[in-house]
């Protein structure tokens, strides 16, 4: 038999405190403002597909800073930087 759920049991994710400094989406943002952010919503229980949705972080830097596995090795502020500028059509 598998366990039911009740009704009312439906997880439920919550927002951090906004009592930190926004991020503003259309400016090159910097991997050390991004990563606080990332472990502020895994903390609050958001999963690592919605904290790339939520940030517009690609899903190797959050899950990497999540796990910091010593297999998923890269340089994630180089990465983060060069991806902004993708993500904004910068370069």
């Amino acid at each position: 038999m598998s366990p039911r759920r009740s009704a009312g049991a439906e997880p439920t994710v919550k927002a951090p405190e906004e009592n930190s400094k926004k991020l503003d989406a259309g400016q090159v943002r910097k991997w050390e403002d991004v990563a606080p952010k990332i472990k502020e919503l895994r903390e609050a229980g958001a999963t690592v597909p919605e904290i790339c949705e939520k940030l517009d972080v690609s899903y190797v830097l959050v899950n990497q800073l999540i796990l910091q596995s010593y297999k998923m090795v890269v340089r994630s502020a180089e990465v983060f930087e060069r991806q902004e500028k993708m993500r904004l059509g910068i370069e």
